[in-house]
């Protein structure tokens, strides 16, 4: 059963009017948005890392944590079977199942070099 969405914009000024639904040029585009505000998915979570290397020589879009201390795989795509998506997933869960705080800290600490290096690094143990 198909599902349908609008979204309008409602302000003082005008009478409502529909927004124009358009599709996200790239996954790079929609990866820097979600990391830069990551409250958009609608849970509670803090970015540790973007383009994170799996020790079989693939990137996690983005690792997230939680307030519980699990880690979070968000992972997008576009243009591909649900197969090769699934499969995908299941090899980043198996590896972020077993990894250790040290990586994900000196993880945290790349991604603060990368993607925020005015800030000063802080340690996610603290």
């Amino acid at each position: 059963m198909p599902l349908e969405l609008a979204v309008w914009r409602v302000d003082a000024e005008s009478a409502p009017a529909p927004i124009t639904l358009a599709g996200m040029d790239s996954e790079d585009r929609l990866q820097e948005i979600i990391a830069s505000d990551i409250s958009i998915l609608g849970l509670d979570l803090m970015v540790v890392g973007r383009e994170v290397l799996t020790p079989f020589g693939k990137r996690i879009d983005i690792l997230a944590i939680d307030a519980s201390a699990n880690l979070v795989v968000i992972e997008l795509k576009r243009n591909r079977t649900p197969r090769d998506v699934v499969a995908q997933i299941l090899d980043y869960g198996s590896w972020v199942r077993n990894i250790t705080s040290e990586i994900v800290a000196e993880t945290f600490i790349n991604y603060q070099k990368k993607y925020a290096p005015d800030t000063t690094a802080e340690n996610i143990d603290k």
